[in-house]
């Protein structure tokens, strides 16, 4: 079967589309995937490395724009959904599954036109403007929360979990056995400027801690060697990139996770059977990774410190209580562990699968 994949603009939405994308791989060479997206987004670095066919649209974000950007955004849906039209008659494509994002609109929609089934897959909580509207195109839905499916039509609507990529089942038993406690710091795909303000003023905070620290922290684009330099200037050991494609298997030798609450972050922490401090972005469409974050929180998972309140002060305090405390560690590990559903992937290209066949 061809298979087309559509979604991107940030992490959240392009790694459940790549998990899917392995998925159907895993069972056989009888699947070949193409993906629609973005020239600008983290898909056209990540995709190509990673061997997958990307095919690119030209659209505008709609959300938050002033009157003269929401027009040339509508104007560029009618080109975008031509182009994407083509791609997939070119590609033959027989299935069309949306993982959201402005970028998923064009090839939803023009799936929708060639009379193919299509899919889509919301990663939040709360469903972004995209999928809501692409949502009354699509025979499937597919959603990571189950509280989420109010948001939709029952008779559509399926529970799957959010879709994670591959990891080798060894490396989910493999963890480290010095004493060391290890801290992994992110801020999405595109970094967290805010978060690295904080840990850079903790730092001497968790250089007098009498527990030996060592910390892994994805820093976006702008500020790595701001930080480097900061975790040697402490003499903190300290594996620092602007961002790592292997972050999940970087989660499994944590014992702590200082992040914000994007879906897909908080699968992994999950599956993972990961403590977590969140820190919400406060700008988030629909306030969705506040409303992720108080999930979590609520089944004793994580700890949640609002944008407005951070400090490193308030930061430091939060990770060394945490540290100090290894049975509420534990104890925040197995309710991580409640929220995983490690079989979303199979859920949906299994249900996929059933819809291509109808």
């Amino acid at each position: 079967m061809n298979i087309t994949i559509t979604g991107g603009g940030t992490g959240g939405h392009l790694f459940p589309a790549i998990a899917v994308a392995q998925e159907f791989q895993r069972r056989g060479a009888g699947h070949v995937i193409q993906f629609i997206g973005s020239s600008r987004g983290i898909e056209a670095r990540v995709l190509p490395r990673a061997g997958y066919l990307l095919e690119t649209v030209e659209i505008r974000g709609f959300a938050g724009k002033r009157p003269l950007g929401k027009v040339e955004s509508l104007a560029s849906i009618v080109p975008s959904v031509a182009r994407a039209r083509a791609l997939l008659r070119a590609f033959g494509s027989q299935l069309v599954i949306g993982f959201g994002g402005y970028i998923s609109f064009p090839a939803v929609i023009a799936g929708r036109m060639l009379g193919l089934p299509v899919a889509v897959h919301e990663q939040n909580s709360v469903p972004g403007l995209s999928n809501r509207v692409l949502a009354l195109f699509a025979r499937r839905i597919f959603v990571t929360y189950e509280e989420s499916m109010r948001f939709f039509p029952a008779r559509k609507t399926i529970y799957s979990g959010l879709p994670l990529r591959a990891l080798p089942a060894r490396e989910l038993d493999a963890g480290r056995t010095d004493a060391s406690a290890t801290v992994c710091i992110l801020g999405g795909s595109q970094g967290a400027r805010e978060i690295n303000s904080a840990v850079i003023g903790a730092l001497p905070a968790f250089a007098q801690s009498a527990a030996p620290l060592r910390f892994i922290h994805q820093t976006g684009a702008q500020d790595t060697e701001r930080v480097e330099a900061a975790y040697r200037q402490h003499g903190l050991q300290a594996c620092v990139a602007p961002f790592f494609d292997d972050m999940l298997a970087r989660f499994l030798h944590s014992d702590l996770v200082i992040a914000r609450a994007g879906a897909g972050t908080l699968a992994e922490l999950a599956v993972c059977g990961l403590p977590a401090i969140l820190i919400p972005y406060p700008f988030a469409a629909g306030d969705h990774q506040r409303k992720n974050a108080r999930m979590f929180e609520r089944q004793g998972a994580a700890l949640v410190l609002d944008s407005r309140d951070l400090s490193s002060d308030v930061l430091a305090r939060s990770v060394l209580d945490l540290i100090g405390a290894p049975g509420r560690l534990q104890d925040m590990a197995r309710q991580a562990r409640q929220l995983a559903q490690p079989r979303a992937a199979q859920i949906i290209v299994d249900e996929c699968c059933r819809l291509a066949a109808a």
